[in-house]
């Protein structure tokens, strides 16, 4: 009887143990979302009457505070346009509209942004499109920043650009030179600065991660996701944390690097991230206080509001930006899109040109092959197609419909330099005007070789020649018709036949 009795003991020991350890060693989801409950909690109680959000209690609304706390709720499955948020009847996003704030540097602006389509407000905030005001700082070396602000090398405003232009379903113009211009800033030691010549920190590595993903890079073969992973794992702490200084670990820095190992697809509450049995989530959850506030770190509350909607966007599993669901910009996780169904007369197509990086879905996960695409629209599907980048010249300057700062004028330049595209009479582009099968024949057409343009009878009307030609290339997608809009589907089925027409990797 004794001997049984001491078997169960042990049996029951065991069991304690690998239960136990099974517990440190996977995501406490219920924890955490009793702890993201309290933090909405504590930021409904902090919310003024104008809609906004202090910096702490008493205090007046303040923008910066507000965009992060509407992305805190959107990540964790709020409606920030609800009543509920609407104290007198303003909610955050018209506390954003109607306060006196403008943004000025690049990062004020990326905010607003990344809040708005938090918000699934769209992307214009007092009359101004942001996705075609940052996609206008974008320089030469493809870093996005005002360089009349000084802000060159800040690699902070190029990071926060990547992300909140992809929050919108915005292409990243020249994502190509963006990516390389980020990944030539990653230091010896494998982190990342904010800025060119600053050493390396846990914050802006983390921050590096998540643009890195939503630039292309594989997190699974990536060299330079391995070494920032590996940078960020000589800086965590003993009690599991992270922080800024090499001293104590703090709620920013527990949140802005877990949010970059979401990101990388990383596990971080797995036996590689933790610290005798601590981990990032863990030392998160200790930091918050009895009113659902994250204080910053251990006796310091600074900027509790911050804090907090950091610390929900982590405890959430949400990667920056918030709305996209932890995917890449309009690419689902098994790289199809929910509209586009693996026997779509398109599919190959559209799949082939989003793997290329030379079209993208939108962050609610689909690709909306039916809608229409403007001349701007396929001035820059014809140049990525065509493996070329935007660039800049007279012949774009000369459209009095494309101003210096608008989206599309580097590919603009590029598809008129290269004699794809021509503008129309009065000395405009038309950059918004649908474009019609006619006129795609004629762009494919002018992008082919010499020995590919043989005589053709010209025809009745001014496309007649053109359209014979694509179609004797087989060029163009099925039920094709001369005066008639063209649609992402179509437009992805013809560039995609004449890329490999011309062989173009």
């Amino acid at each position: 009887m004794k001997n049984k009795i001491i078997s169960i003991a042990i049996l029951l020991l065991l069991i304690f143990f690998i239960t136990g350890f099974a517990r440190a060693n996977s995501f406490p989801q219920q924890e955490a979302e009793q702890s993201i409950k309290k933090a909405i909690n504590y930021l409904h109680n902090m919310q003024n009457e104008d809609g906004g959000f202090p910096a702490k209690k008493g205090y007046p609304s303040n923008l910066d505070v507000t965009t992060w706390v509407i992305m805190a709720l959107r990540a964790a499955g709020e409606d920030v346009t609800g009543e509920k948020w609407a104290p007198s009847g303003q909610n955050p996003v018209g506390y954003m509209e109607n306060c006196g704030d403008t943004p000025q540097s690049t990062t004020d602006y990326a905010r607003i942004l990344l809040a708005l389509t938090a918000a699934g407000e769209g992307t214009v905030y007092k009359g101004v499109d942001l996705t075609e005001k940052m996609a206008s700082f974008q320089m030469e070396s493809g870093q996005f920043g005002q360089s009349d602000l000084s802000e060159k090398g800040l690699i902070n405003c190029h990071m926060w650009s990547v992300l909140a232009l992809c929050s919108s379903g915005q292409d990243i113009p020249a994502q190509e030179q963006a990516r390389n211009w980020l990944l030539s800033r990653q230091n010896e030691d494998g982190g990342f600065g904010w800025a060119d010549g600053v050493g390396s920190d846990p914050d802006d590595t983390g921050v590096a991660l998540q643009a890195l993903v939503q630039l292309g890079e594989d997190p699974n073969s990536s060299p330079t996701v391995k070494k920032a992973l590996q940078y960020l794992k000589k800086h965590q702490g003993e009690d599991g944390g992270f922080n800024w200084d090499s001293k104590e670990s703090n709620v920013a820095s527990d949140a802005w690097v877990l949010q970059g190992l979401f990101a990388a697809g990383e596990d971080p509450t797995g036996d590689e991230w933790s610290v005798r049995k601590n981990n990032a989530i863990t030392h998160l959850l200790s930091l918050q206080d009895s009113d659902g506030s994250f204080i910053w770190k251990r006796g310091v509350k600074s900027s509790p509001v911050m804090m907090t909607a950091y610390a929900v966007m982590a405890l959430a599993q949400k990667p920056v930006p918030v709305n996209l669901n932890n995917r890449k910009v309009g690419v689902s996780s098994n790289d199809t899109f929910s509209d586009i169904p693996s026997d779509h007369w398109a599919f190959d197509s559209i799949m082939e040109l989003v793997r290329a990086k030379v079209l993208a879905g939108f962050p609610d996960g689909t690709f909306r092959p039916e809608g229409r695409v403007t001349r701007a629209e396929f001035a820059k599907f014809m140049v990525y197609g065509l493996g070329l980048q935007g660039g800049d010249s007279d012949a774009a300057r000369g459209f009095k419909d494309v101003p210096g700062d608008y989206w599309a004028r580097g590919v603009i330049s590029t598809a008129v330099d290269k004699g794809y595209i021509k503008g129309k009479p009065g000395g405009i582009f038309d950059p918004k005007g649908e474009i019609t099968g006619a006129e795609l024949a004629a762009m494919l057409v002018r992008a082919l070789p010499d020995d590919k343009k043989t005589p053709v009878e010209s025809g009745p009307h001014w496309y007649s020649a053109s359209v014979s030609l694509a179609r004797k290339n087989q060029l163009l997608y099925p039920g094709f018709e001369a005066g008639i809009g063209v649609t992402r589907a179509q437009c992805a089925y013809s560039i995609s036949v004449l890329k490999n027409l011309l062989d173009i990797k």
